[in-house]
């Protein structure tokens, strides 16, 4: 079996390296080509462009970049043109995978979808784009099941690939925060997040620090230089008046972030894994004035974090645009501390982590894949 990968984010390389990992037990003579990171790398995809070049987040921004992207694009599809491989797995990612989709349904190749867009949210009218280009959805959270089903788009819900990915990291049974508080900042998998989340979250552990202590742990995506992680200290160490002292973790993140009492993070995959990882978690969306503009007319749900777009209700605290700054950041940190609202947030992560399914989602994301590549091959055969 030969399969094209598109994974344009930490995320997506992290879940389609676990797919692939499944599907090499299923067929050992799988090979893979494509876009992702470190972690498809590992399983012996071989890499065209790495996803830390597609770290770009907001409209505006995607439109200064599109000469980038357009020769990325085009390299990809004439790669996936010469190989014709037995299918292409899409992986997240939607306006370079949708396109992508297309582009490659016109090529007469399978089309799987890995992990939806958010089309529930918004833009729904990608739907029709999506069943007139994608030949199977394969779905992580259940509302999407139903969602396509009821919009005739052959889906399957295999469950959260996080509930398995994070089955072995133990978890911190202590019902309230210690008196010495350890925070983990995530701010992004993107270097732009990065750019705009990590001042304000420096500005939100320095005012902690004025009443309480705190230890804190920078945990850096695989898609984030180093570099930019430590010029941008050095400049909060030069502009502020204290920052706590900071251990960066890039190896054998999830373990850093379970033993954190409270997590700072960019909106995103991030979040689902505090709540496995029962972690209360504050989350935080910067975007252009323009992107946002945009944003607030097309978006139509009542939360932009997945933790609590998958409990139907807020359980942990949205902080977005002009709000993220030290201050509030701080103000919802120390109410997040308080015993009984610890424990309370605590109970509710416990019961979304229920709502992710059972382990086992890499492999029946694989099965599934592998069920659609036979039923073509089969057919071309006849």
């Amino acid at each position: 079996m030969k399969l094209a990968v598109v994974a344009g984010e930490a995320s997506g390389d992290l879940h389609a390296s676990e797919v692939i990992r499944e599907l090499k037990q299923l067929d050992p003579s799988l090979t893979t080509f494509g876009i992702g990171g470190d972690l498809l790398a590992a399983e012996g995809t071989e890499i065209l462009h790495h996803a830390r070049e597609m770290g770009i987040v907001g409209l505006f921004n995607v439109l200064r970049h599109l000469r980038m992207f357009r020769r990325i694009f085009d390299q990809l599809m004439e790669r996936i043109a010469r190989e014709r491989p037995d299918a292409v797995l899409l992986v997240d990612y939607p306006d370079f995978n949708l396109r992508a989709a297309k582009a490659c349904k016109r090529l007469g190749l399978r089309v799987i979808y890995y992990i939806s867009p958010q089309v529930w949210a918004w833009r729904k009218g990608r739907v029709r784009h999506i069943a007139r280009y994608v030949d199977e959805m394969i779905v992580i959270f259940p509302f999407e099941e139903t969602f396509y089903r009821e919009r005739g788009v052959a889906v399957t819900y295999v469950g959260h690939p996080l509930v398995e990915e994070l089955a072995s990291i133990p978890i911190r049974r202590e019902s309230a925060p210690r008196a010495r508080i350890r925070i983990a900042l995530m701010p992004g998998s993107r270097r732009m997040e990065v750019a705009s989340l990590l001042g304000p979250m420096l500005d939100a552990v320095s005012e902690i620090a004025e009443s309480r202590p705190v230890e804190v742990v920078l945990i850096q995506a695989p898609t984030i230089d180093r570099q930019q992680i430590d010029a941008l200290l050095r400049v909060a160490r030069t502009t502020r008046e204290r920052v706590p002292d900071i251990e960066i973790v890039a190896e054998r993140r999830s373990e850093a972030l379970a033993a954190a009492d409270l997590a700072l993070s960019s909106s995103g995959t991030a979040t689902l894994e505090a709540a496995v990882l029962n972690v209360p978690v504050i989350v935080m969306y910067r975007l252009s004035p323009a992107t946002h503009w945009l944003a607030r007319r097309l978006v139509k749900l009542p939360h932009f974090s997945l933790v609590n777009i998958v409990a139907g209700r807020e359980v942990v605290p949205e902080l977005l645009q002009e709000a993220v700054n030290g201050k509030a950041i701080a103000a919802a940190a120390r109410r997040l501390l308080e015993p009984a609202t610890y424990l309370r947030t605590r109970e509710e992560l416990t019961r979304v982590r229920g709502l992710l399914g059972q382990p086992g989602a890499s492999l029946r994301a694989a099965q599934k894949i592998a069920t659609l590549v036979r039923a073509s091959q089969t057919g071309a055969d006849q």
